[in-house]
């Protein structure tokens, strides 16, 4: 059983400024899939004319930033966050662009909106930082219109693999890290969204990272440790770096295969 305070409480510490995801997502800007992840999942949205769209943990915007050009006019958009600090920053890159979105603090287990008022609610990467997922999808159900639909983007527990094994050499990927995350991967999403949804269809993207440089490689991993949990890395972090620089001058690079997964559960299952 999770420790819904620790998923909590590392989510907040993850999301108290926007540099920790910008980090993340800088990384995969090195990948050889030449679809970037923003693309391939508003790929899969298909948003249509008039729809009414919110959106749960928008982060920074990127996904609206990538697709400005296929945002139908007529669509109705809520950006939301729990964190304050990420939506300010989802403003400030998306407000100039005169988009039809509106932006909220929202948290996800309790969404301040009426029953059936949206065609579509997004997630993305966001559900296992959520500390009672089943809260959240009886809300997400309770505001989805009938023949709704909920997109939600998650990793795989086979995602980074590579560097969860490198982090292992120096103890810093324990069993114990999962334990700062709520339950929702490729593997086990189908099962969690089934009894809210009639139909739940799974669609995986791989990309791969070729790292020749260290700096970036150290900001993601930086950003996976906050000192507030994690108070011993800053001590390792030299001897991370090291081998990282052997690891690239022996092999040429530092190879990463990154595995997510995107979730479309459609019709709703009302109560």
């Amino acid at each position: 059983m999770k420790n819904s305070r620790t998923v909590k409480e590392y989510a907040e510490l993850q999301y108290k400024t926007h540099q920790n995801l910008v980090n993340r997502m800088n990384l995969w800007s090195y990948g050889t899939n030449p679809e970037t992840l923003h693309k391939w999942i508003f790929t899969k949205i298909q948003l249509q004319e008039h729809e009414r769209v919110l959106e749960l943990g928008c982060g920074t915007g990127q996904l609206w930033l990538e697709n400005l050009r296929n945002v139908p006019s007529t669509c109705s958009i809520v950006l939301s966050d729990f964190s304050k600090n990420m939506l300010n920053k989802a403003k400030k890159n998306l407000k100039p662009l005169n988009l039809p979105i509106k932006f909220e603090v929202i948290n996800a287990e309790k969404i301040p909106y009426p029953n059936q008022n949206f065609d579509v609610v997004l997630a993305c990467h966001m559900l296992y930082h959520i500390p009672n997922i089943k809260r959240a999808l009886i809300s997400i159900n309770h505001v989805l219109k009938p023949g709704g639909r909920f997109i939600a983007t998650t990793i795989s527990q086979k995602h980074i693999q590579e560097l969860k094994n490198f982090l292992s050499e120096f103890r810093l990927y324990p069993e114990e890290m999962m334990n700062l995350f709520s339950e929702f991967r490729n593997e086990t999403g189908r099962e969690v969204l089934k009894p809210f949804f009639a139909e739940v269809e799974l669609y995986e993207y791989i990309n791969e990272v070729n790292i020749i440089s260290v700096d970036p490689l150290m900001r993601y991993i930086e950003s996976m440790f906050p000192k507030e949990h994690f108070p011993n890395f800053q001590e390792l972090k030299p001897q991370v770096e090291e081998a990282i620089v052997k690891i690239i001058k022996k092999k040429s690079k530092f190879k990463i295969k990154g595995i997510s997964g995107l979730f479309n559960a459609k019709n709703p299952i009302k109560p």
